[in-house]
Protein backbone atom coordinates (compact mmCIF):
# COMPACT_ATOMS: atom_id res chain seq x y z
CA UNK A 1 0.00 0.00 0.00
CA UNK A 2 1.00 3.38 -0.98
CA UNK A 3 1.98 6.16 1.83
CA UNK A 4 -1.37 8.51 2.15
CA UNK A 5 0.72 11.25 1.24
CA UNK A 6 3.05 11.53 -2.18
CA UNK A 7 5.56 14.01 -3.14
CA UNK A 8 7.35 13.59 -6.10
CA UNK A 9 9.42 14.41 -9.29
CA UNK A 10 9.73 13.59 -12.43
CA UNK A 11 13.10 14.54 -14.23
CA UNK A 12 11.58 14.00 -17.67
CA UNK A 13 15.26 13.78 -19.62
CA UNK A 14 16.85 16.92 -17.92
CA UNK A 15 18.88 15.32 -15.92
CA UNK A 16 22.45 14.25 -16.17
CA UNK A 17 24.57 11.32 -14.74
CA UNK A 18 26.26 13.44 -12.01
CA UNK A 19 22.81 15.08 -11.72
CA UNK A 20 20.76 11.88 -11.08
CA UNK A 21 23.82 10.93 -8.86
CA UNK A 22 23.47 14.03 -6.40
CA UNK A 23 19.94 14.35 -6.27
CA UNK A 24 19.12 11.61 -4.18
CA UNK A 25 21.79 12.00 -1.22
CA UNK A 26 20.92 15.64 -1.08
CA UNK A 27 17.15 15.04 -0.55
CA UNK A 28 17.69 12.35 1.82
CA UNK A 29 19.77 14.67 3.59
CA UNK A 30 17.16 17.60 4.06
CA UNK A 31 14.28 15.03 4.79
CA UNK A 32 13.90 15.66 8.11
CA UNK A 33 12.08 12.93 10.59
CA UNK A 34 9.64 11.55 8.43
CA UNK A 35 12.60 10.66 5.71
CA UNK A 36 11.89 9.50 2.53
CA UNK A 37 8.14 8.13 3.44
CA UNK A 38 5.89 9.44 0.48
CA UNK A 39 8.71 10.77 -2.01
CA UNK A 40 9.19 9.45 -5.12
CA UNK A 41 11.26 10.25 -8.25
CA UNK A 42 10.45 8.99 -11.88
CA UNK A 43 14.07 9.81 -13.73
CA UNK A 44 14.76 8.35 -17.70
CA UNK A 45 15.38 4.62 -17.94
CA UNK A 46 19.27 4.68 -17.75
CA UNK A 47 18.99 6.73 -14.66
CA UNK A 48 16.83 4.24 -12.68
CA UNK A 49 19.18 2.18 -11.06
CA UNK A 50 21.54 5.13 -10.06
CA UNK A 51 18.22 6.48 -8.01
CA UNK A 52 17.71 2.93 -6.67
CA UNK A 53 21.21 2.76 -5.36
CA UNK A 54 21.07 5.81 -3.47
CA UNK A 55 16.96 7.41 -2.72
CA UNK A 56 15.56 3.77 -2.87
CA UNK A 57 17.96 2.36 -0.51
CA UNK A 58 17.04 4.57 1.79
CA UNK A 59 13.47 3.92 1.44
CA UNK A 60 12.20 6.33 -1.47
CA UNK A 61 9.92 5.30 -4.42
CA UNK A 62 11.60 5.11 -7.53
CA UNK A 63 9.36 5.13 -10.32
CA UNK A 64 9.73 4.87 -14.63
CA UNK A 65 8.56 7.64 -16.90
CA UNK A 66 7.05 5.58 -19.76
CA UNK A 67 6.34 0.81 -20.10
CA UNK A 68 6.38 -1.15 -22.69
CA UNK A 69 2.66 -2.38 -24.05
CA UNK A 70 4.48 -5.84 -24.57
CA UNK A 71 6.13 -8.06 -22.30
CA UNK A 72 9.34 -10.10 -22.96
CA UNK A 73 10.15 -10.53 -26.54
CA UNK A 74 11.28 -9.60 -29.84
CA UNK A 75 10.63 -5.76 -29.13
CA UNK A 76 13.51 -3.51 -29.72
CA UNK A 77 13.75 -0.62 -28.03
CA UNK A 78 11.05 -1.45 -25.49
CA UNK A 79 11.10 -1.96 -21.58
CA UNK A 80 9.04 -4.36 -20.39
CA UNK A 81 6.62 -3.66 -16.94
CA UNK A 82 8.18 -7.41 -15.56
CA UNK A 83 11.88 -6.11 -16.29
CA UNK A 84 11.07 -2.69 -14.14
CA UNK A 85 9.53 -4.44 -11.24
CA UNK A 86 12.76 -6.54 -11.35
CA UNK A 87 14.78 -3.57 -11.09
CA UNK A 88 12.62 -2.34 -7.95
CA UNK A 89 10.68 0.03 -9.65
CA UNK A 90 7.45 0.90 -7.64
CA UNK A 91 5.51 3.40 -9.80
CA UNK A 92 5.30 3.86 -14.17
CA UNK A 93 3.81 7.14 -15.54
CA UNK A 94 1.15 6.39 -17.73
CA UNK A 95 -0.95 8.57 -20.20
CA UNK A 96 1.28 11.52 -19.88
CA UNK A 97 0.20 14.51 -22.26
CA UNK A 98 3.91 14.54 -24.03
CA UNK A 99 4.03 11.00 -24.65
CA UNK A 100 0.30 11.56 -26.04
CA UNK A 101 1.37 14.63 -28.23
CA UNK A 102 4.89 13.93 -29.25
CA UNK A 103 4.48 10.20 -29.33
CA UNK A 104 0.94 9.37 -30.66
CA UNK A 105 -0.35 7.51 -28.11
CA UNK A 106 -3.35 6.18 -28.38
CA UNK A 107 -6.19 5.11 -25.67
CA UNK A 108 -5.76 1.83 -26.70
CA UNK A 109 -2.20 1.97 -25.41
CA UNK A 110 -2.43 3.90 -22.50
CA UNK A 111 -5.17 1.13 -21.16
CA UNK A 112 -2.42 -1.55 -22.49
CA UNK A 113 0.40 0.23 -20.46
CA UNK A 114 -1.77 0.39 -17.02
CA UNK A 115 -2.90 -2.79 -17.01
CA UNK A 116 0.98 -4.15 -17.47
CA UNK A 117 1.89 -2.33 -15.01
CA UNK A 118 -1.03 -3.61 -12.27
CA UNK A 119 -0.45 -7.11 -13.62
CA UNK A 120 3.32 -6.32 -12.82
CA UNK A 121 2.89 -5.36 -9.13
CA UNK A 122 3.47 -1.55 -9.64
CA UNK A 123 1.34 1.45 -9.19
CA UNK A 124 0.59 3.49 -12.27
CA UNK A 125 0.77 7.28 -12.08
CA UNK A 126 -2.03 8.02 -14.35
CA UNK A 127 -1.79 11.38 -15.57
CA UNK A 128 -5.30 13.15 -16.37
CA UNK A 129 -6.75 15.89 -16.92
CA UNK A 130 -8.60 18.56 -19.34
CA UNK A 131 -6.75 19.68 -22.85
CA UNK A 132 -7.81 22.95 -22.77
CA UNK A 133 -8.19 26.19 -20.18
CA UNK A 134 -11.89 26.63 -19.44
CA UNK A 135 -13.10 22.90 -20.57
CA UNK A 136 -15.25 21.02 -17.51
CA UNK A 137 -11.95 18.44 -16.02
CA UNK A 138 -14.90 16.29 -14.80
CA UNK A 139 -15.78 15.38 -18.28
CA UNK A 140 -12.39 14.95 -19.49
CA UNK A 141 -11.42 13.05 -16.45
CA UNK A 142 -14.52 10.80 -16.82
CA UNK A 143 -13.72 9.92 -20.70
CA UNK A 144 -10.42 8.88 -19.73
CA UNK A 145 -11.22 6.89 -16.78
CA UNK A 146 -13.77 5.34 -18.37
CA UNK A 147 -11.01 4.58 -20.90
CA UNK A 148 -7.70 3.43 -19.66
CA UNK A 149 -8.91 2.01 -16.09
CA UNK A 150 -11.63 -0.52 -16.51
CA UNK A 151 -9.53 -3.03 -16.02
CA UNK A 152 -7.97 -2.26 -12.95
CA UNK A 153 -8.45 -5.01 -10.01
CA UNK A 154 -9.75 -4.21 -6.84
CA UNK A 155 -7.06 -3.66 -4.02
CA UNK A 156 -4.17 -2.68 -6.91
CA UNK A 157 -2.35 0.61 -5.61
CA UNK A 158 -3.37 3.73 -8.21
CA UNK A 159 -2.11 7.20 -8.26
CA UNK A 160 -4.37 9.42 -10.54
CA UNK A 161 -2.76 13.11 -11.26
CA UNK A 162 -4.53 15.36 -12.52
CA UNK A 163 -2.28 17.41 -14.63
CA UNK A 164 -4.41 19.90 -17.22
CA UNK A 165 -3.05 19.91 -20.34
CA UNK A 166 -2.82 23.77 -21.01
CA UNK A 167 -0.90 23.70 -17.32
CA UNK A 168 1.99 21.94 -18.39
CA UNK A 169 5.38 24.26 -18.91
CA UNK A 170 3.59 27.67 -17.65
CA UNK A 171 5.18 29.88 -15.25
CA UNK A 172 2.61 29.29 -12.57
CA UNK A 173 0.08 26.03 -11.96
CA UNK A 174 -3.73 25.99 -12.66
CA UNK A 175 -5.52 27.87 -10.11
CA UNK A 176 -5.84 27.14 -6.58
CA UNK A 177 -9.96 27.07 -6.58
CA UNK A 178 -9.52 25.39 -9.98
CA UNK A 179 -7.39 22.35 -8.88
CA UNK A 180 -9.87 22.04 -5.58
CA UNK A 181 -12.94 21.73 -7.47
CA UNK A 182 -10.98 19.71 -9.74
CA UNK A 183 -9.53 16.85 -7.10
CA UNK A 184 -13.05 16.94 -5.28
CA UNK A 185 -14.81 15.63 -8.59
CA UNK A 186 -11.96 13.26 -9.47
CA UNK A 187 -12.64 11.53 -5.87
CA UNK A 188 -15.95 11.34 -6.91
CA UNK A 189 -15.51 9.58 -10.28
CA UNK A 190 -12.83 7.35 -8.62
CA UNK A 191 -15.40 6.25 -5.62
CA UNK A 192 -16.61 2.44 -6.79
CA UNK A 193 -14.08 2.28 -9.46
CA UNK A 194 -10.68 2.14 -7.65
CA UNK A 195 -10.18 1.08 -3.59
CA UNK A 196 -8.13 3.88 -2.08
CA UNK A 197 -6.67 5.75 -4.69
CA UNK A 198 -4.38 8.75 -4.36
CA UNK A 199 -4.55 11.62 -6.21
CA UNK A 200 -1.93 14.04 -6.54
CA UNK A 201 -1.59 17.83 -8.61
CA UNK A 202 0.63 17.95 -10.96
CA UNK A 203 0.75 20.90 -14.06
CA UNK A 204 3.76 23.34 -13.67
CA UNK A 205 3.22 22.59 -9.52
CA UNK A 206 5.94 24.62 -6.82
CA UNK A 207 6.80 25.62 -3.83
CA UNK A 208 3.47 27.59 -2.69
CA UNK A 209 1.05 25.48 -5.10
CA UNK A 210 0.02 22.75 -2.29
CA UNK A 211 -0.65 25.27 0.52
CA UNK A 212 -2.71 28.03 -2.17
CA UNK A 213 -4.96 24.07 -3.13
CA UNK A 214 -5.41 24.05 1.24
CA UNK A 215 -6.58 27.15 1.36
CA UNK A 216 -8.52 26.93 -1.08
CA UNK A 217 -10.65 23.78 -0.92
CA UNK A 218 -13.73 23.67 1.00
CA UNK A 219 -13.41 20.10 1.93
CA UNK A 220 -10.51 17.93 3.09
CA UNK A 221 -11.53 15.54 0.16
CA UNK A 222 -10.82 18.59 -2.06
CA UNK A 223 -6.99 18.78 -1.30
CA UNK A 224 -4.95 16.51 -3.33
CA UNK A 225 -2.88 13.94 -1.39
CA UNK A 226 0.64 15.66 -2.56
CA UNK A 227 2.69 16.83 -5.13
CA UNK A 228 3.91 15.93 -8.31
CA UNK A 229 6.59 17.90 -9.81
CA UNK A 230 8.72 18.32 -13.16
CA UNK A 231 11.36 20.92 -13.52
CA UNK A 232 10.55 22.65 -10.15
CA UNK A 233 11.24 19.68 -8.36
CA UNK A 234 15.00 19.15 -10.26
CA UNK A 235 16.63 21.44 -7.75
CA UNK A 236 16.59 19.29 -3.81
CA UNK A 237 16.34 22.54 -2.36
CA UNK A 238 12.67 23.51 -3.98
CA UNK A 239 11.47 19.63 -3.73
CA UNK A 240 12.65 19.32 -0.03
CA UNK A 241 10.67 22.90 -0.02
CA UNK A 242 7.53 21.44 -1.32
CA UNK A 243 8.05 18.14 0.68
CA UNK A 244 7.52 20.53 4.27
CA UNK A 245 5.26 22.30 2.97
CA UNK A 246 2.97 19.69 1.81
CA UNK A 247 3.88 17.66 5.26
CA UNK A 248 2.87 20.79 7.17
CA UNK A 249 -0.10 20.85 5.70
CA UNK A 250 -1.62 17.38 6.01
CA UNK A 251 -0.51 16.87 9.60
CA UNK A 252 -2.72 20.09 10.65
Amino acid sequence: MLPETLVGCSSKSYFSLAQAQAWGPQVLDGSGPDGATGLFVCPSFPLIPTLLETFGSAGGLVGAQDVSVHPAGAYTGEVSAAVLAELGVRLVMVGHPERRRLHGETDDQIRAKVNAVVEAGMAPIVVVGEDREGEPAEKAVQTQVDTWLPDVPPGADVVVAYEPTWAIGRPQPAPAEHVARSTLAIRELLRGRLDDPRVIYGGSAQPGTFAGVARAADTAAAVPDGVFMARFGLEPDDFLTVVREVRGARST
